[in-house]
């Protein structure tokens, strides 16, 4: 299978608050699609799901104008897929939905639906980690429409919000998404942005107080949801009312356009899924099945019910049709004929690659499982997202000016003459500023892209264990003086951080912090860059305080400062009022054991917060793992112990923003992983407490718990619903429509019942109390750490780091005073404009430089490539001897055969290398070879032999990461260059191939 690249991706913490883009953006439009699309070609590798089609289909299958759209996220983003029958369902990838503006976000998530035409698909798409955080969840996921005919993309400019019930697709072309600003304490109000996907242009933005879900196109206007009632919404300019057509039938997990202007919605009434169907009029009942087991789902001309149908009539409805079908259901083609049971990347188990060359097992495999529902035939068939891809651009097709309305930091005014970019006349400009711009610098007390504050990358069996043993107070394990280069002084992990004490007693079990663990950075304690066993930069939130982006200037005042694999926060910012000393910093930043230990107080503070308001679950005993569901909902966001106490409503299951009928998060399926936004936080980590997460191997990351009823038995919806508590209304469509202190839950619970270790969920330990830390399990071969090309042991050889000790224990190398490495940001220029903005290139291109334990000595620097066009993210590194060594241009100079060492993995691009003589040449343009740093590589730690060249005092090699067209996404790397003092000339490969190779 051809194998795709991984570029930039992952990191936690989302976005804390987005705002919505006024409507004076630019946009590109598409061009009108035909009124029907033509089928793709099937071809001899096309992923078919059915072998025997007309066995499978039918004998017309081949006729048959019936067509899918799905869409599964992972590390590469969110996958809109598109199968046609007439190819025998052949899904094949039509688009591939992420942000190149983004630094380190994570896998993705997302949901996509068809509009009634079937020539365009609408989708909202995020990372998947936004799905914890308020602001993020409510408006901060990315909206875009695609083209089903070519899969061109047109990016809608606003921020939306990442739910089950949007985008809203209905009978037409139109297509809704909305933008909430409700928060844990209000309600707030909702925007509907209407988009006409024939242009992908928005016809307007529309405001309307309250929190409005499933806007919903029909024949006969808007509908939506709002304060539990079915409402028909009109408006001009930028307001919004909503006329109520009738009380919804109980809480939602589906609303349809049917025939007629009508619709048809899904609801849940106790232990039943209902189907009912509204006319104009009010609701009529059509029938129920067991909760969670059929679906509401539109088709071309209508909506279909699918799964146990057998209690449902829809005979008088028109435009709604049923469909028998066992297992899960998740999608259903235009014409009802295919039935889609799981549409799963296999990283959402778990990230199963790294990045770069040799490491890219698994990615873009996605897994389709589907039903016939005309013979009943099931077929599973893994899809090769990059074999069927469309020869047209389907990534991003839009440029920064389509979403954004002020251009960003990094984006040169054209000031110099004809459309001369500004880099051009710097001189008289503004102010050149020295030193550092204040506002600019992050208040994060450990920075990144220090050697000496490497994170190792522990493997998934040296996190259980530390789990185990932190959860029990045996985290004891001494590291000593100078533990993995680090300089710091010795200690023991919680004897930096004791195991916190719980009110009443008793310890956290430990598969809730693994599956804390799992959700919050997927066990990665140094950045997503690197894979088990490598190092690298902390796993951090928003540092920078921009948003997570790579186009603006870091912002101190807005800097989240969470680090690792518990996110650890307190203490670790300059803005602090208390600090963590420089010791307990640096272990949270290095060291994945000190940063569990470290995290367990967070855990332990919201239990004690809540035992202090008399809160409990069922019996209050810190053993069962059942009990920790109201600890985690104020992990997440947070416990008043102010005013009205309690836990806030964003995590409260019983939420109109949740789908009323969900199943427990992972229990039937991985799929749930790829939708993280449908479960409140409580249930997506008790989830990964009953299902553990996979490693990169496919092994489990970590033991299930111990389930004596072979579950971790979740609480009913409703428990958190009370008249008497919390103003809530459990049958109702909009439980709590205030969202605001009102709604807060102030009680204790009980679900369980008499608890015992015979009902109730416990901790399984996979690692004796007191057990040595297990070996890390490495997902790539290091190499030596100090070698020569060839068996040239007089090199001099220039590394990044120059005289360093990494986190492998290398010693310092032979030849360490001999020669000097730099690494310069941008174009080193920050002045102060006189409208008194800034142009500092020197804090933009470092937020796309990072260090990974890879390459010579088990260290290098990378970042990605860029166009000519991007000199705020352009990186240099120089290589040179150093100058005494070298002599004056007098002289003859010093011959040197030149071997660039390239890394197993991490190295994607090709680059230019120059070598500039030095004295005697100063003027001429410096020679230069063309290195494809991914494919020399071959997937080892290598050196590639480039020939000889001549230097002169002042002579160097320099490469930068701006290249001709590149898009940001391949990997470029600063490894270690060897001189090897050499009597004659001797080309080399460089002279091959037109400078390249």
């Amino acid at each position: 299978m051809k194998k795709t690249r991984l570029g930039r991706y992952f990191a936690m913490n989302p976005l804390l608050a987005m705002s919505v883009v006024a409507a004076s953006a630019v946009f590109v439009p598409m061009a009108t699609a035909e009124s029907t699309v033509a089928p793709a070609a099937a071809d001899a590798t096309s992923a078919r799901l059915f072998d025997a089609p007309a066995k499978d289909l039918g004998v017309g299958y081949a006729s048959s104008s019936d067509a899918i759209v799905e869409a599964t996220g992972d590390a590469e983003g969110l996958h809109i897929l598109a199968a046609r029958e007439s190819d025998g369902f052949s899904f094949y990838e039509i688009a591939r939905l992420n942000r190149k503006d983004l630094s380190d976000v994570g896998p993705w998530t997302g949901y996509v639906c068809t509009t009634g035409s079937g020539n365009y698909a609408a989708a909202v798409y995020a990372p998947s980690a936004w799905s914890n955080k308020p602001g993020a969840y409510h408006n901060g996921a990315f909206a875009a429409v695609i083209r089903l005919s070519d899969g061109k993309v047109t990016e809608v400019p606003d921020r939306v919000q990442l739910a089950y019930f949007t985008p809203g697709c209905g009978t037409g072309d139109e297509v809704a998404f909305t933008s909430s600003s409700a928060t844990d304490t209000s309600v707030g109000s909702t925007t509907v942005i209407s988009v006409d996907a024939t242009t992908g242009t928005v016809s307007s933005r529309r405001k309307l107080g309250g929190h409005l879900t499933h806007v919903t196109p029909t024949q006969d206007g808007t509908v939506g949801v709002l304060g539990g009632n079915l409402v028909d919404l009109k408006g001009d300019g930028k307001k919004l009312s909503a006329r109520k057509l009738a009380a919804m039938p109980g809480p939602m997990f589906a609303l349809t356009a049917s025939q007629h202007g009508s619709v048809n919605v899904g609801t849940v009434d106790g232990e039943s899924s209902v189907i009912s169907h509204f006319d104009g009029k009010g609701f009529t009942e059509l029938g129920r099945a067991p909760k969670g087991k059929v679906k509401l789902l539109p088709v071309a001309g209508g909506a279909a019910v699918v799964g146990e149908v057998k209690g449902i009539d829809t005979d008088k409805v028109p435009g709604l049709s049923k469909h028998a079908v066992d297992g899960r259901v998740i999608g259903i083609s235009r014409q009802g004929h295919l039935v889609t049971n799981s549409v799963f990347s296999e990283q959402m188990k778990g990230i199963v690659a790294g990045i770069g060359s040799a490491s890219t097992e698994g990615v873009g495999s996605l897994t389709v499982k589907a039903t016939a529902v005309r013979t009943g035939a099931k077929a599973t068939k893994v899809v090769d997202a990059d074999r069927k891809r469309p020869k047209s651009k389907s990534s991003l097709s839009m440029g920064l000016s389509a979403f954004t309305v002020v251009p960003p930091d990094d984006e040169e005014p054209s000031t110099c003459g004809e459309g001369n970019p500004e880099s051009m006349c710097l001189s008289g400009s503004g102010a050149h500023i020295q030193g550092k711009i204040a506002f600019m610098e992050s208040p994060c007390i450990v920075k990144r892209n220090d050697p000496k504050r490497q994170a190792l990358q522990a493997s998934a069996n040296m996190v259980e264990w530390a789990v185990d043993q932190a959860v029990h107070g045996r985290l004891t394990v001494t590291r000593p003086q100078n533990w993995h280069d680090t300089g710091l002084t010795s200690y023991t992990p919680q004897g930096l951080f004791p195991k916190p004490a719980l009110t009443g007693g008793g310890e956290i079990p430990a598969q809730v912090m693994l599956g804390i663990l799992a959700q919050e950075s997927n066990f990665k304690q140094a950045s997503w860059h690197s894979m088990y066993g490598d190092s690298g930069n902390v796993t951090r939130s928003d540092w920078f305080g921009n948003l997570n982006g790579i186009h603006y200037y870091p912002d101190r005042s807005k800097a989240d400062c969470g680090y690792g694999i518990a996110q650890v926060t307190t203490g670790m910012s300059e803005e602090h009022d208390t600090q963590l000393d420089p010791l307990r910093a640096g272990a949270v930043t290095t060291d994945y054991a000190a940063n569990i230990a470290a995290g367990l107080g967070i855990l332990a503070e919201k239990w004690n917060q809540l035992k202090a308001l008399g809160m409990h679950a069922n019996d209050g005993n810190p053993v069962y793992i059942e009990n920790w569901y109201t600890a985690l909902w104020g992990y997440n966001s947070g416990v008043y112990t102010n005013g009205t106490v309690g836990l806030g409503y964003f995590n409260n299951p019983t939420n109109p923003q949740y789908p009323a009928d969900r199943q427990p998060f992972l229990r039937y399926s991985y799929d749930d992983a790829s939708k993280p936004g449908n479960w409140n936080y409580p249930e997506k980590i008790l989830g990964w407490a009953e299902v553990p997460q996979m490693t990169w191997n496919g092994a489990e990351s970590y033991s299930e718990a111990t389930m004596p009823l072979g579950i971790i038995k979740m609480p009913p919806k409703s428990l958190f619903c009370s008249p008497s508590v919390n103003a809530c209304d459990p049958a109702a469509a909009d439980p709590c429509p205030t969202w605001d202190a009102q709604c807060r839950w102030g009680a204790s619970v009980n679900w369980m019942g008499p608890q015992s270790t015979g009902n109730s969920s416990t901790e399984k330990l996979s690692y004796e109390l007191g057990s040595a830390e297990p070996a890390l399990q490495s997902k790539y071969d290091h190499g030596p750490c100090i070698d020569h090309p060839s068996a040239y042991s007089n090199a001099i050889i220039v590394d990044d780091l120059g005289e360093h000790e990494d986190t492998y224990g290398c010693g310092d190398f032979e030849g360490g005073f001999d020669g000097k490495f730099t690494l310069q940001a941008g174009d080193n220029v920050t002045i102060q404009r006189a409208d008194a903005t800034y142009r500092a290139t020197p804090y933009i291109a470092p937020i796309d430089v990072h260090q990974l334990g890879a390459g010579y000595d088990h260290h290098l620097y990378f970042t990605h490539s860029y166009d000519y066009d991007q000199s705020f993210h352009k990186v240099t590194g120089r290589w040179q001897v150093n100058q005494h060594l070298l002599p004056s241009g007098d002289q003859f100079g010093n011959r040197y055969k030149i071997y660039l060492h390239l890394p197993s993995h991490a190295a994607e691009a090709v680059v230019r290398y120059d070598f500039y003589p030095g004295d005697n040449t100063v003027g001429a343009k410096p020679d230069y070879c063309n290195v494809n740093q991914g494919s020399r590589s071959a997937g080892k730690e290598t050196w590639f032999e480039m020939g000889t060249f001549t230097f002169w005092k002042g002579g160097r090699i320099e490469m930068d990461n701006i290249q001709k067209g590149a898009t940001g996404d391949d990997n470029v790397v600063f490894d270690a260059i060897a001189f090897v003092p050499y009597n004659y000339a001797d080309p080399g490969p460089c002279s091959l191939v037109d400078g390249g190779v």
